[in-house]
């Protein structure tokens, strides 16, 4: 009696088969895998940057028109503003927030001060898009100095200021909005739109910012 020693080549074959079909498996598991995690993080770095814009911008909203230790109301010229007619100006999706602070910008804020008689100057950000080379970006400028990119693949779609018009609140979209309806605002909504270009992941974030020095 004979006894057979090692594979046949039908075996083998078999056996390689088998085990390119597992390969396989694993292999398009691990793709899968692979451009999941891709994706879930690329769309973290798309709502991180949406949480930072609005973050960033939000905190200068919620200074402007501040004018020290006096009344909202109170009429201030500063570094040839009118305040606080001139806490907010706006162009097409771009807006100017003015406010004092306790930092030297070089420019006093009038004869205001804070409430501890500390001297206050005029803080001037500008926020607008400012692509580059083909890339969306978002750009601080303060105090009239240079562009400042804050985030790459990110744009401002709309600036809206909430107008009261007859007793109600109306709407108006930064490249419409008048000086004179800017002046008695009470509050901005923000849209910006981040995306992720190796991944496909467009996100739109938005945020409404109540003007607390004008309520």
């Amino acid at each position: 009696m004979k006894y057979q020693r090692g594979l046949s080549l039908i075996e083998l074959m078999i056996a390689i088969l088998i085990s390119s079909l597992l390969l396989l498996g694993v292999l398009e598991l691990f793709i899968n895998t692979n451009s999941a995690d891709r994706s879930s993080t690329a769309l973290n770095r798309t709502q991180e940057s949406g949480r930072l814009l609005l973050s960033i911008i939000g905190t200068d909203a919620l200074r402007a028109g501040y004018q020290g230790c006096s009344a909202a109301s109170s009429t201030t010229k500063a570094g040839g503003f009118n305040f606080p007619a001139d806490a907010l100006t706006a162009a097409a999706a771009s807006v100017t927030l003015r406010y004092a602070t306790p930092t030297d910008t070089g420019t006093l804020f009038g004869n205001n001060k804070s409430c501890a008689n500390d001297d206050l100057y005029l803080y001037t950000a500008t926020y607008s898009n400012c692509p580059l080379n083909g890339i969306q970006r978002i750009c601080k400028r303060s105090n009239g100095g240079n562009n400042d990119p804050i985030v790459d693949n990110a744009r401002i779609v709309s600036i809206e200021f909430a107008v009261p018009t007859a007793g109600n609140l109306t709407w108006s979209d930064s490249a419409s909005v008048s000086a004179a309806d800017l002046a008695n605002v009470g509050a901005l909504r923000l849209t910006l739109e981040v995306s992720e270009p190796r991944e496909a992941i467009t996100r739109t974030y938005s945020s409404t910012y109540q003007l607390r020095n004008r309520i």
